[in-house]
């Protein structure tokens, strides 16, 4: 290890030992598989963490040939692969529409034909689909439960409006809007990991992708294929170098959704790694300089998502952060330690099964805990294998997404964590028995997790 690794793995140590200091002076209840649980989250972190770190000094410092240019496929092969992507995800839309409809009635049994009942198996109304198709329809308002609306960004229910115009229904428009997205997700995908992978293993990335877990929100008039398809179009604008495109995508998708803003992360690793790489090329300050302003000010762009989202809330309610104020209120919401989540999250789900509550069980604390912990293995396994700045993107997307005090959608959080795709596809790399194995885990996992969604479990 060298200095500089010593001197990052040092600063983040401290960071999480501090963290770790504040937790425990605060933490009101000492339960030990709680606290066991906190602390084995804590470690997988924090090893995934220092594995990473060689990595990633590794990558800034490290004048390599440009990823710009990436691995080319040929026009004809590339039209092809397009193809190949699209029929696939229309075949896995009409089979998750179909599974859906049977999981229905064997839930309740046959009533009507599936698209009468399409909203009803899908419980629009007992999700957040509800609230962003009423920010299409309404805007935000200042008076009854749908004041609670501003907590949701507005970008998603603006494209909604537009689509409506066309389609003539937002539930329609809704279901428009985010399976478009998806099938761009799934083709963006498909172009940023085959700037560093070979065909087969880029089409495994998107397959990674649309058989996690929770990919079925992929499909419902939700946020999720408008974020991923934005986070993935920064990544590869910026590995492109097409930096001022990349950093307005990242604000699109900080309009979408708030993690949009750590894309700031990964975005300013490969500016770093680009500002290193011309200044040891061309040795001239003047030069490095004026690029080291232009990337800060490319960086500045990617908040301007989140700060349009703040100046909604001040015209709408005369407070910039009112959204906050209802998530604390509303929801008991408020940001903290993310190894203090799998504490209390293992408590609930101790005393749900005690209590003989399976369907909350079943439907939120075991999916939540283990998603947390899967995913962390995923990335412990890949940490000096993945793009150093996708594995630093994780680990501040992890930290947010796991941090409120009241979570109740990890698996979904973390389908839109693209890192672990790509992740999966390198573990499984040039072995056809892992890579099977892992598909078929996640296949079977989803049919479980689509099973208790569709029966009405609480899964968000």
């Amino acid at each position: 290890m060298n200095k500089s690794d010593k001197t990052v793995s040092a600063l983040f140590l401290f960071i999480i030992v501090i963290a770790a200091w504040v937790w425990a002076t605060g933490v009101q209840t000492w339960a030990l598989p709680g606290i066991i649980t906190s602390l084995l989250c804590l470690g997988l972190f924090v090893w995934t963490g220092l594995r990473a770190i060689p990595a990633l000094t590794g990558y800034i410092l490290t004048q390599t040939e440009s990823a710009s240019s990436g691995i080319r496929d040929e026009v004809q092969e590339r039209r092809q692969t397009w193809l190949k992507i699209m029929l696939w995800m229309v075949i896995s839309r009409v089979l998750l529409v179909l599974l859906a409809y049977v999981l229905w009635i064997l839930k309740d049994g046959y009533s009507a034909g599936v698209w009468s009942r399409f909203i009803d198996i899908w419980h629009i109304g007992g999700i957040d689909a509800t609230s962003y198709l009423g920010i299409a329809k309404n805007w935000y308002v200042t008076e009854g439960d749908s004041r609670f609306h501003i907590v949701f960004l507005p970008l998603f229910p603006v494209i909604i409006k537009l689509v409506q115009f066309f389609a003539g229904n937002y539930m329609v428009a809704g279901f428009i809007v985010a399976n478009l997205c998806a099938l761009a997700a799934a083709i963006t995908a498909y172009e940023l990991a085959r700037l560093d992978m070979e065909r087969k293993n880029a089409l495994r990335v998107v397959k990674y992708i649309f058989i996690f877990p929770s990919a079925f929100f992929f499909f419902i008039p939700m946020t999720e294929s408008l974020f991923l398809l934005l986070s993935l179009m920064a990544l590869y604008y910026v590995r492109k170098q097409r930096w001022l495109l990349g950093c307005l995508c990242a604000a699109l998708a900080g309009f979408t959704r708030s993690p949009g803003i750590l894309l700031a992360v990964p975005i300013a690793v490969e500016f770093a790694r680009s500002l290193v790489a011309g200044y040891k090329y061309t040795g001239r300050r003047r030069g490095f300089t004026n690029r080291l302003i232009s990337g800060v000010l490319c960086l500045g762009v990617v908040s301007f998502g989140l700060l349009a989202y703040l100046y909604i809330n001040y015209k709408v309610t005369g407070n910039a952060f009112q959204f906050s104020i209802y998530q604390k209120e509303h929801w008991s919401q408020r940001f903290y330690f993310f190894f203090d989540t799998v504490r209390y999250q293992m408590e609930y789900a101790i005393r749900t099964f005690k209590e003989g509550d399976y369907r909350t069980f079943l439907g939120l604390w075991l999916p939540n805990l283990s998603v947390i912990f899967l995913v962390l293995l995923t990335m412990l396994g890949s940490a000096k294998k993945l793009n150093p700045a996708y594995m630093a993107y994780f680990l501040v997307y992890f930290a947010y997404v796991v941090g409120p005090t009241w979570l109740l959608s990890a698996p979904r959080y973390f389908a839109v964590a693209f890192p672990l795709a790509f992740a999966a596809a390198l573990l499984t790399k040039d072995n056809r028995r892992k890579d099977m194995a892992l598909s078929a885990f996640y296949i079977i996992t989803s049919l479980l997790y689509l099973t208790v969604f569709i029966f009405g479990y609480p899964v968000y």
